[in-house]
């Protein structure tokens, strides 16, 4: 009797571990679900308690240098749309990607930092581009 009392108990905890396990955490988001580059930055992640969600929102940083290969990258590997640049800078669409594993949705997005540079073979010369991906923790 006290050997089911305990499997019950073991089960019981184990399943309550799962649940603990399956819930979303601010991180770095791109090492989590993928073999990150290690030219993408993790840069820090926190959580918008006033915005839709309350996401955690994780940034990254790319040199211009190694921009081409993110946005690569990103695009191979959750599908993220090419950088197109608009007036000022470079900006893809943002994209939902579904984690198979948790079926945790993700937004995710890439962009530079304002520029005049409008060719792709420039990208180079801009310092910076900035990753971004965000997960909700509520429904909206």
């Amino acid at each position: 009797m006290s050997r089911r009392i305990s499997r019950l108990l073991l089960t019981g905890a184990c399943l309550f571990a799962g649940c603990a396990m399956a819930e979303p955490r601010c991180a770095d988001f791109l090492a989590k679900l993928s073999d990150k580059p290690q030219f993408v930055e993790f840069v820090e992640c926190t959580q918008d308690i006033d915005a839709q969600g309350k996401p955690f929102i994780a940034r990254y940083r790319v040199k211009g240098t190694d921009a081409l290969e993110a946005e690569r990258y990103l695009n191979r590997r959750f599908g993220l749309p090419m950088l197109r640049y608009i007036c000022c800078g470079w900006d893809s669409t943002f994209y939902s990607y579904r984690d198979k594993k948790t079926q945790h949705w993700y937004l995710l997005g890439m962009g530079s930092e304002e520029t005049s540079v409008n060719t792709r073979e420039a990208w180079p010369q801009i310092k910076y581009f900035y990753l971004q991906v965000s997960l909700a923790t509520e429904d909206p």
